[in-house]
């Protein structure tokens, strides 16, 4: 697996999802995804402000979680938001994974 595949992953981000997001076509993503070919620095400065947009996203929603009062469903169900622009689709998804995750790490469950 290369490090693009694995940061689009941490991401939450398909490669159609991807795609959109970074304004490439599914092809380009593909080839970076394999390591057919090298993705542009622009690409990664991009996966890494989402990144960092996730990070905040799921710290703000783990201080909002109390895990060991919650329905296991709903642990399964959680998405955040960073507050501005929405997060693309699975990131969102990816910063609810973080916030519970973290909220469990913190609370020593």
């Amino acid at each position: 697996m290369t490090t693009f595949k694995s940061a689009l992953g941490i991401c939450g981000l398909s490669q159609q999802g991807a795609a959109e997001y970074l304004g490439v076509s599914i092809a380009s993503v593909k080839d970076w995804s394999r390591g057919k070919s090298a993705p542009p620095i622009g690409v990664w400065v991009m996966l890494a402000d989402l990144w960092g947009r996730i990070e905040d996203a799921g710290e703000r929603a783990a201080e909002q979680i109390t895990p060991e009062d919650m329905d296991r469903r709903a642990l399964n169900n959680v998405a955040a938001d960073d507050g501005g622009d929405p997060l693309p689709d699975g990131a969102d998804s990816a910063a609810g994974a973080l916030a519970v995750l973290s909220a469990i790490l913190d609370r020593n469950l």
